[in-house]
């Protein structure tokens, strides 16, 4: 392909490119638009109710892991005191 007509092609994609740019960004609405609706939105029982659980999940896989990493150590069932006189 000639280089002039290849320069021709260039300049028509970059227009073609300008205008498509233009035209979304003219139909996009701003990012702050409906952000104070959505922070300002009540929180329900169920967001609420997720939430604790998410925290319980994380502190219990905390404890897992300390645990199995020995920084806790695991106790199990209370040990009797030992037993004294005849058997």
């Amino acid at each position: 392909m000639p280089p002039a007509r290849q320069a021709a092609l260039d300049e028509a994609a970059a227009a073609r490119e300008e205008i498509l740019r233009q035209h979304f960004n003219r139909l996009r609405e701003p990012e702050h638009t409906h952000r104070t609706a959505v922070e300002n939105a009540p929180t329900t029982a169920t967001d609420e109710h997720d939430r604790r659980q998410r925290e319980r999940h994380r502190a219990a896989l905390a404890v897992a892991r300390a645990t199995r990493a020995g920084a806790i150590p695991l106790h199990s069932a209370r040990q009797a005191p030992p037993r004294t006189g005849a058997a």
